[in-house]
């Protein structure tokens, strides 16, 4: 089923894909959840009927015989059986709260983790991060998750039950209370009804609003912005933001309390006329004779816990209607449809030839060619430098290399095969990147260089001694050996005092060691030096030459520091080659746009 296609669900068809969904993977993840919640339905609707059977046959005995060793059973019964179950229950609610919280993370991680799966292109769709949100707060916020949907639908059966027992009850001595709290109860349904749709109206309003807010609100706190803020006093600018985002969220809450205003007061009028009608009612069949005073008691109690029951059980039924369409959105982030084709080839680790053939790409949205008409190749071992101004196309062409996008039309070729017929995750593991806007984690450095935690059973001394080789190699021994905790002090400050906040060459340096440890027999440097001065990013580029040896490398920069050691040189300009060759050759293009680069950078290489 496709997305659109899911989207146009009634209310009422999303019910099942979610039940199933979150259920199956609760019960495989704590498989005690639902014989608890079996258990615990059985135990609320006896401790409910309990007291309904037992009270009136106390009363009557005391008006009639009072039979000392009658009222003796049936107060034990009454008194011990509601202490048994009411201890049983509340040790088996304990229980279920422990999973509530347990379940709310394992299923936030679950959205973590597909949020990391989902293909890269949709990671800067709004459709598809507006999909996250929604799936985010629809499960934390709105539905409860599986666990709120669990109590619902449980409660739902436990009231089914009780429903049961109490028709059961009345209809034997006053079946006309059935018609009038009927009656009430179809209202109260029309009431419930409107108000969760109007609910369910303002979630989705707020699905956009709710992650404006939470943008604005983190980056308020958010130290990292710290110097920018201050500096520029943007602070008014933030509050504004923030504060402009939270009236339009409160307008919604207000919309939503008034316009249910109404039907709230339906319900409340409706439920004063049930009550007087209903003891009207019991009172002149006891009066008439029909009924003993035990009966008027229990019919009274009947009654009222009927309606009650009744009321729970619309309560229930709307709930489980309305949280599962919160949780829907959480079912369709999880099936939400890949942007990108996989393929089932497996992927040969040796590089024997990269093609690009044709290549054209523009960003999805937007008509711009970005890249037009691509061909090159690339061979084995070859060091391909590719320069050109800013905005040229140079991190688009390593992000189609890396299937981080595929083409708007022609092909690339690996080994002669196209890489769409590759399979994706062997294909990720040819490419070793290093961007310009690479991320470093909140983790010791050793972790944020093997991307394996130190505590996870893959983790081997053979891998820690590696990464101090790789180490050595980016020149950081030194850095290391000044920290009283080496390799295992965690980055940044974030959760740990003892962090270290690493300059901008050093995290540059733990970047490439991370590039070099996967071992992958492409590795690309992507502009990660562009805030460094011309000389000390010729020196990196010319460290990371000498480390790469004879993998396939890409070298991409608007300057020039990789093309003297380059076989290759290729010199984007609006989206073309415009020139390609070695150094040497490049530089003898009369009026050519790497000889006027290089000139206009010389000071720096000469």
């Amino acid at each position: 089923m496709s997305k659109k296609d899911k989207k146009e669900l009634s209310s009422k068809d999303k019910v099942f894909p979610v039940i199933k969904l979150l259920f199956s993977v609760t019960a495989k993840k704590f498989p005690l959840f639902f014989p608890l919640e079996t258990l615990k339905t059985i135990i609320t609707a006896v401790s409910a009927l309990l007291p309904v059977i037992v009270s009136p046959m106390i009363i009557d005995e005391l008006i009639t015989d009072r039979e000392v060793k009658t009222l003796v059973i049936l107060a034990a019964v009454l008194i011990g059986g509601e202490f048994i179950l009411s201890v049983t229950l509340e040790r088996i609610n304990n229980q279920l709260m422990k999973y509530q919280q347990r379940l709310d993370n394992h299923f936030s991680v679950l959205t973590g983790l597909h949020s990391m799966e989902l293909d890269f292109q949709l990671t800067e769709d709004k459709e598809a991060l507006d999909q996250v949100e929604k799936a985010r707060t629809g499960m934390d916020w709105y539905s409860g998750g599986a666990y709120g949907i669990a109590e619902q639908l449980f409660g739902g059966i436990s009231n089914l039950l009780r429903v049961f027992g109490l028709v059961t009850i009345i209809s034997l001595n006053a079946p006309l209370l059935l018609l009038i709290i009927l009656a009430y109860v179809i209202i109260m349904g029309f009431v419930s009804a409107k108000n969760n749709k109007i609910g369910l109206e303002v979630y989705k309003k707020l699905a956009k609003i709710n992650r404006l807010f939470g943008y604005y609100g983190w980056n308020i706190v958010d130290f990292r912005y710290g110097k920018d803020i201050r500096l520029y006093d943007a602070r008014k600018m933030m509050v504004d933001c923030w504060d402009r985002n939270s009236d339009a969220s409160n307008a919604h809450w207000k919309w939503q309390a008034e316009t249910s205003m109404k039907y709230n007061l339906i319900g409340n009028a409706a439920n004063i006329i049930r009550m007087m009608v209903s003891y009207l009612y019991a009172g002149f069949l006891a009066i008439k004779g029909a009924i003993s005073i035990g009966v008027l008691v229990q019919m009274i109690e009947a009654a009222d816990g009927l309606n009650n029951t009744l009321g729970g059980l619309v309560y229930n039924s709307q709930e489980i209607l309305k949280r599962c369409n919160y949780a829907y959105e959480f079912v369709l982030f999880m099936e939400y449809p890949e942007a990108l084709e996989k393929g089932e080839k497996p992927v040969d680790k040796e590089i024997r030839e990269i093609e690009f053939k044709n290549v054209s790409f523009k960003y999805p949205g937007t008509d711009k060619l970005i890249l037009d008409n691509i061909s090159i190749k690339i061979n084995a071992h070859e060091h391909l430098s590719i320069v050109g101004l800013n905005g040229a196309g140079k991190t688009t062409f390593i992000k189609l290399l890396c299937r981080l996008y595929d083409p708007t039309s022609g092909e690339i070729l690996v080994n002669g095969v196209n890489i769409k017929e590759y399979d994706y995750q062997q294909y990720m593991t040819l490419f070793a990147p290093v961007f310009q806007d690479f991320r470093l984690f909140a983790f010791p450095i050793e972790e944020n260089i093997m991307l394996t935690d130190g505590e996870d059973e893959q983790y081997s001394e053979e891998d820690s001694l590696k990464a101090d080789k790789i180490i050595e190699l980016v020149n950081l021994k030194e850095m290391m050996d000044k920290l009283e905790k080496g390799k295992k002090t965690i980055m940044f400050k974030y959760f740990d005092e003892s962090g270290i906040e690493p300059s901008g060459g050093e995290q540059q340096k733990i970047a490439i060691a991370r590039a070099l440890y996967k071992e992958s027999p492409v590795v690309i440097l992507d502009e990660p030096t562009a805030a460094l001065d011309p000389i000390a990013e010729y020196e990196i580029y010319r460290q990371f030459h000498t480390l790469v040896g004879d993998k396939t490398a890409f070298y991409i920069s608007h300057r020039l520091s990789s093309c003297r050691f380059c076989d290759n040189i290729a010199v984007f300009s609006d989206g073309r080659i415009a020139e390609y060759g070695n150094h040497d050759a490049l530089i003898k293009i009369v009026g050519g746009i790497y000889a006027k680069m290089f000139e206009a950078q010389a000071q720096y290489y000469r």
